[in-house]
């Protein structure tokens, strides 16, 4: 290495507090998605496709609805947030967490009952509240209501079907929609209620039964952003809404809303 060189780099080491444009400013080329563990392989894909096409990173951090509106308003550093329901969107955005006129509603989902696909169960072709619990044995696996949506939408079907006082000392409460759907694939139980979407792209499980629609509220995503204003985090929005984005998510089974 030649002179000229060595003190060209000595020179950007000591200045570096001074002078970011001696170091590359990662900090610009990324953006921080909180996201429903739901999402994760939707948004993996959403955020290859959204680096190639503008050099961004989108660096993606999975947990249940709930405890990542709880990390924000802790102080986390978040860009955007999707969430599994609008309660969890509302939560942050009442408490200009986040920007409530950057909200988006991006897709819906589905409930259904799922099992292991060695299981002996068939198809239901109706729910049949007289023999729901002869369908297990053990626990029934589904989301941890108190925070998790795919949890709240399965005690409102529950509830909707006049099973939740008698199931509810069977339920296995999961930490997010991801681990529910793990439980039944590891056949640590014979059922559980899951994401339509979570049941179509596993391999090891088998939908058994779909829920309609009105036997829970609206299963609803949404995103939205931090409130500074700021024109990567309306460049991410605009992506969101093209029709490249809207593909990924139909490929991984949900609903994209027109």
């Amino acid at each position: 290495m030649n002179t000229t060189k060595i003190l060209t780099i000595y020179f950007c080491l000591i200045i570096s507090q001074l002078s970011p444009s001696c170091q590359p400013d990662t900090k610009e080329k990324r953006l921080n998605i909180f996201a429903a563990a739901s999402l994760k392989d939707v948004l993996t894909e959403t955020a290859e496709a959204y680096k190639k096409e503008t050099g961004i990173k989108l660096s993606l951090n999975f947990a249940s609805s709930g405890i990542l509106a709880r990390q924000i308003e802790q102080g986390a550093e978040v860009d955007f947030f999707f969430s599994a329901n609008k309660d969890w969107i509302s939560y942050t955005t009442e408490k200009n967490l986040l920007d409530k006129h950057s909200v988006l509603k991006l897709a819906r989902n589905k409930m259904c009952i799922a099992v292991p696909k060695e299981s002996h169960l068939q198809k239901l072709t109706q729910m049949d509240r007289s023999k729901f619990s002869s369908l297990f044995n053990g626990r029934l696996a589904i989301g941890n209501p108190t925070h998790v949506p795919s949890g709240k939408y399965a005690k409102e079907i529950l509830e909707h079907h006049e099973l939740w006082k008698d199931l509810e000392k069977s339920i296995l409460p999961c930490k997010n929609a991801r681990e529910t759907l793990l439980m039944i694939e590891m056949r640590e139980v014979d059922l559980g209620i899951v994401y339509l979407s979570d049941a179509k792209k596993s391999k090891k499980v088998r939908c058994i039964y779909e829920f309609a629609e009105k036997s829970s509220s609206p299963i609803l995503y949404y995103s939205a952003h931090r409130s500074t204003s700021n024109s990567k985090l309306l460049d991410f929005q605009k992506f969101l809404n093209k029709t490249e984005s809207k593909e990924i998510w139909e490929k991984h089974a949900f609903i994209v809303n027109d």
